[in-house]
C-alpha cells in the first residue's frame, strides 16, 4: 500500500498538480488529464492519488469551457477511462448520497474530493461552497483548496467575494500568475489547435 492510499494521506498533492495541469491544458481536455496524471505521479503515484487528479482536471477544464456545474457533477461527465474505486465511486456522485458525519474533509485525497464535491454540490455561489467546504473543520485547507480550485473555474474571479479578495495576501502576484498562466494556455491551444 503507498503511502496517499492510507486514510489521512495524500491530499496535498491535490492542491497544485490538478489545478496547474487543468489551466495550462484548457483546449485538450485528455491532455490536461493526462498532464495532471504525470504531475501526481511526481510526488504521489498511488493509484487514487493519480486518478483523483485526473478527475479534478477534467472537471476544472470543463469548468473553464463553461460547462454547467450541474452537468461537471453529474455521473456520465467522467469520459477519460477506468478510474481507482474510490474515484470511480465520488465520479459516480457519492457526494450527493451523502451528508455529514459520512462527507469528512481529512487529508485522505478520496475524502478531501468528496467532501470538496458535495459541498459544490449543495451550494449557488463561491461563497457559500467555500464555507460549507471549510466549516466541517478536519483537514479544512485541503477541502477548501480543492473547492476552491473547481469554484474558482467554475465562477471565475467575479464570483469570489470582493471582500475577499481585498483580505488577500499576496493578491497583485496571484493575479499576475494567473494572468500569465492564461496566456500560456491560449498560446498552447493556437499551437496545438
Amino acid at each position: 500500500m503507498e503511502w496517499a492510499d492510507q486514510p489521512g494521506r495524500g491530499g496535498k498533492w491535490l492542491d497544485y498538480a490538478a489545478c496547474a495541469r487543468s489551466h495550462r491544458f484548457a483546449t485538450s481536455p485528455a491532455l490536461a488529464v493526462e498532464r495532471a496524471a504525470d504531475s501526481s505521479r511526481t510526488t504521489h503515484g498511488a493509484a487514487t492519488a493519480v486518478d483523483a487528479c485526473r478527475f479534478l482536471a477534467s472537471l476544472i477544464v470543463g469548468a473553464i469551457q463553461g460547462v454547467a456545474k450541474e452537468e461537471l457533477l453529474d455521473p456520465g461527465f467522467w469520459r477519460h477511462g477506468k478510474l481507482a474505486p474510490e474515484i470511480a465511486e465520488i465520479a459516480a456522485g457519492s457526494f450527493k448520497r451523502k451528508e455529514p458525519p459520512e462527507i469528512q474533509g481529512t487529508g485522505f485525497v478520496v475524502r478531501s474530493l468528496e467532501a470538496a464535491l458535495w459541498a459544490l454540490d449543495r451550494s449557488n455561489s463561491f461563497a457559500e461552497g467555500a464555507l460549507l467546504a471549510v466549516n466541517p473543520g478536519q483537514d479544512a485547507d485541503t477541502t477548501g483548496a480543492v473547492y476552491g480550485q473547481l469554484a474558482g473555474a467554475l465562477f471565475g474571479d467575479l464570483g469570489i467575494p470582493a471582500r475577499w479578495l481585498e483580505l488577500l495576501t499576496f493578491r497583485e502576484l496571484i493575479e499576475q500568475f494567473a494572468d500569465r498562466l492564461f496566456a500560456i494556455s491560449q498560446m498552447e491551444g493556437q499551437v496545438s489547435g
